[in-house]
């Protein structure tokens, strides 16, 4: 009795060197391109101060109060 043989199929391989080369390329095109903006600080505008300004008092509820720990 004869069998008919198993045909074996090789399974498609993807080119993992060439996918290497890809991402790097990426990578450099990415950092080549991308600009870095350093910044100085905020600019912000304060009122005029006056040394004879009245103090408000404030009223502070303890649920607005935030209670930071550090070790």
């Amino acid at each position: 009795m004869n069998f008919p043989k198993k045909i074996r199929h090789k399974s498609p391989e993807v080119n993992a060197g060439s996918m290497a080369d890809i991402a790097f390329l990426l990578l450099i095109f990415f950092l080549v391109t991308t600009t870095i903006v350093s910044d100085q600080g905020l600019f912000v505008t304060l009122p005029p101060w006056e040394e004879n300004m009245e103090q408000e008092d404030l009223d502070i509820h303890s649920r607005n109060i935030i209670k930071i720990h550090l070790n």
